[in-house]
């Protein structure tokens, strides 16, 4: 049995309390939006268009996210307001709302300021990528991120919960930590790779995004969910998955119609 102390507080004295949770997820939102600045700086984009990208970015993240996760929670919510806003003390935020978001605004910038979508988003994966971490993170310190019930060696006690459960915000944290470090490594060499033929950016954020539905497809297993967001979730993140390879596909330089152009010769 594994026994872990949750860290919902950090800090508390007076009328000052600092929960794990809104400090992580603060940090996390400085994190991304220095990386982004400092990235997109570097390519040469100006400072005021890129201060009003993370500004978007944040407000339509925060509110999407927030958003999905209440609905895919629902019982937890439901009408009750003030958990909608109070998401210190009601924490938890969808990582696929988040990054809607940032596409959203990115769309914006990409249509507005001619920004090039596959090299910019490559960048922001960045940014997004330890924020989510961070996220998790706080969600396990605060005892919210918890799956199903377990008897595997894994399982922890969470706050409130008398039966063991999989830490599935841990999971996902430590996983995603493992993604963050791989393209980090491998950033300066993934366009010298010959079965990546045309060499076009994107690269980075697909395998992000791939990496990250693969992470989820299993960890959907062990959540705890009402029986039609398990299997939509599931559902979604397969069809997520072909929609990714199809696109890794696209990008490397070769073509769906040269498939079929060579089928039709060995046929004929």
């Amino acid at each position: 049995m594994i026994t872990v102390k949750m860290l919902p507080i950090i800090f508390s004295t007076g009328p000052v309390t600092i929960y794990s949770f809104g400090f992580l997820l603060a940090v996390g939102v400085f994190l991304e939006s220095f990386v982004i600045w400092r990235r997109l700086r570097d390519l040469g984009f100006k400072e005021e268009k890129i201060l009003d990208f993370l500004i978007l970015n944040l407000l339509l993240g925060l509110v999407i996210s927030r958003l999905i996760f209440i609905l895919e929670n629902w019982p937890s919510f439901g009408f009750h307001l003030t958990r909608w806003f109070l998401f210190v003390r009601f924490p938890g935020f969808s990582a696929a709302g988040w990054l809607l978001g940032i596409l959203l605004a990115l769309w914006r910038f990409v249509r507005e300021e001619k920004w090039n979508f596959w090299r910019v988003v490559d960048e922001v994966t960045f940014g997004f990528l330890p924020f989510l971490i961070l996220v998790q993170t706080g969600s396990f310190l605060d005892g919210s991120g918890f799956g199903r019930s377990t008897n595997m060696p894994w399982g922890i006690y969470f706050p409130g919960i008398l039966l063991k459960r999989h830490p599935v915000s841990l999971f996902f944290a430590l996983a995603l930590l493992f993604v963050w470090f791989f393209l980090l490594k491998i950033e300066r060499h993934w366009r010298t790779w010959e079965w990546y033929k045309d060499k076009e950016s994107g690269f980075i954020f697909l395998a992000a995004l791939g990496s990250i539905f693969l992470i989820n497809l299993p960890l959907a297993f062990l959540k705890e969910s009402k029986i039609y967001f398990y299997w939509a979730e599931i559902i979604l993140t397969l069809i997520g998955l072909m929609i990714i390879g199809s696109l890794f596909y696209l990008r490397s330089g070769r073509s769906f119609k040269k498939i079929y152009a060579k089928k039709e010769k060995e046929t004929s």
